[in-house]
């Protein structure tokens, strides 16, 4: 017969999963860290297989032998990755780029007008597009968790929703609503869906972790508290790392999402302002003493935070105690430029850094005015900016005098690009990490015969098989994967510092 018509596959190297492949350790305690010993559990077996259902999960984990109360943790644990959204439903349209996702998109629209589209409804109509995503994106409805039916009587509170053998369950509502509410959190998660990591995500929860340790070695341990407070109430509407700008926030708000036992009593000396100035003894119960300096304090250093030069918080309304917003866009560029100060700083001195400091706060200069602000003689200034240039920290505009562009009546100016820096440390960067891992294939490659007799099972049942050379040579081989595994994460995140972190940044 005729043969039918061919199809032809492509493929291509997805260089930023494979990248973040080495930040495998972070998510793994980011991980820990909110979900748990099952959370962890259940995010490691997803991220090693890369794609599995949570029945899939079941089975690697042996939910068969779990215990009652290990199987409520199971259930818990994987609702909350779901709904904090540490892994991702996969749907069809994962296949599909979210470039060529939006074209499609655009195309519908535009199928539906009558004539070709004025400029200005073509903005309207990728405006419509952004705005459905986001909707979809913050909805109570995620993808992979079951549909519940709802009491539009009470509030819209879900009420009623269908058990594992197809009969309703009533939640809240009597007849054994304790039993039957923990029963429909164990099953509100689709066993037959298969869900991914989501990078994006947890690079947020990466970033924010920089920030509020930022704060944190600026000020104290309080400020951090206050902002990672913040934060987290940011954290259900920002998708990646590529906002600029957070929801507004109150500051209201923001006090009660702050742990009862956060020690902030000494964190601001409120002794001379006569606004947060004490009148005597706190009246009261000592519970309502303690919620009352909570919140003087929590004011407090939410003012401070405010008033903070590098503009990272912002108030945005006056009205009663005021509503916060988080400048993402800002921090992350303060984050990048202090991350390529410090290269700066490793690779040369820290006088070379003050000249950095000094093209970026004064933007284009000549030799003269660099050797007066970095106060520096001349010569040594030239030399210092030949080298920034060489490293491309630096770079210079030619200004001519005449029209014919004599290099004799030129004037060059001085300046520090941004682009130009972060592409010289991520070259570094990126250099780095393949020459580690490398390093380390080459190592384990050496004592490859070792490193198979240490895996047969007499050998692993008992060390005595091993002569005392091979056994040190074992430990130093564990030791040397360990620091290579440190040096590897620390290029990870200089990476996600310059490149993943600032909007507006080029892929890969």
């Amino acid at each position: 017969g005729k043969e039918g018509a061919r199809m032809m596959t492509f493929y291509s190297i997805n260089l930023r999963n494979i990248l973040r492949l080495q930040r495998a350790g972070l998510y793994l305690a980011l991980a820990e860290e909110r979900m748990g010993a099952m959370g962890l559990s259940v995010f490691r077996a997803i991220m090693i297989n890369g794609c599995m259902s949570v029945s899939g999960v079941r089975d690697v984990l042996g939910y068969k032998k779990f215990g009652t109360a290990d199987k409520q943790k199971f259930s818990i644990a994987v609702a909350k990755l779901v709904r904090e959204r540490f892994i991702t439903a996969i749907t069809a349209t994962d296949t599909v780029t979210k470039v060529d996702r939006f074209m499609q998109a655009e195309a519908k629209e535009i199928e539906k007008l009558t004539t070709a589209p004025t400029p200005k409804e073509l903005v309207n109509i990728r405006r419509r597009i952004s705005d459905k995503e986001d909707e979809e994106y913050t909805s109570n409805i995620v993808v992979g968790m079951k549909r519940q039916m709802t009491d539009v009587s009470t509030g819209g509170a879900p009420k009623v929703m269908i058990g594992p053998n197809g009969q309703p369950i009533v939640i809240g509502n009597g007849f054994e609503a304790g039993q039957q509410d923990q029963d429909a959190d164990e099953d509100l998660v689709d066993d037959k869906q298969c869900f991914q990591i989501y990078h994006e995500r947890l690079d947020v929860f990466l970033r924010n972790k920089r920030i509020v340790n930022y704060f944190a070695e600026k000020y104290n341990d309080e400020a951090s508290v206050v902002l990672k407070a913040i934060l987290r109430l940011t954290e259900p509407r920002t998708k990646t790392c590529k906002d600029k700008v957070s929801e507004s926030i109150a500051a209201q708000q923001i006090v009660q999402n702050i742990s009862s036992d956060a020690q902030l009593d000494q964190a601001v000396d409120m002794s001379g302002d006569p606004y947060f100035k004490e009148n005597g003894t706190d009246s009261g119960s000592s519970t309502a003493a303690r919620k009352a300096t909570l919140g003087k304090m929590a004011f407090a250093l939410l003012d401070v935070l405010r008033r903070d030069g590098s503009g990272i918080i912002n108030k945005v309304d006056e009205r009663g105690a005021g509503q916060y917003r988080v400048n993402f866009e800002r921090a992350a560029i303060l984050l990048r430029d202090e991350c390529l100060d410090s290269l700066v700083l490793n690779k040369f001195s820290s006088t070379h850094v003050r000249v950095v400091r000094t093209l970026r706060d004064k933007q284009k200069l000549d030799e003269k005015l660099v050797s007066q602000a970095a106060m520096l003689p001349l010569a040594r200034s030239r030399e210092l900016l030949h080298e920034l240039t060489l490293a491309g920290f630096a770079d210079t505009v030619e200004i001519p005098r005449t029209a014919d562009r004599n290099p004799s009546r030129m004037v060059y100016l001085w300046h520090v690009s941004p682009q130009k820096q972060v592409s010289a440390a991520l070259r570094g960067a990126l250099q780095g990490i393949s020459n580690i891992m490398q390093r380390a294939d080459q190592e384990t490659l050496a004592r490859a015969a070792l490193v198979a007799k240490s895996q047969r099972a007499d050998v692993v049942a008992g060390t005595t098989h091993l002569t005392p050379g091979e056994q040190a040579s074992l430990q130093v081989l564990g030791k040397l994967k360990q620091q290579i595994d440190v040096c590897v994460i620390r290029l990870d995140t200089m990476l996600l510092l310059l490149h993943d972190m600032v909007p507006g940044s080029t892929a890969l």
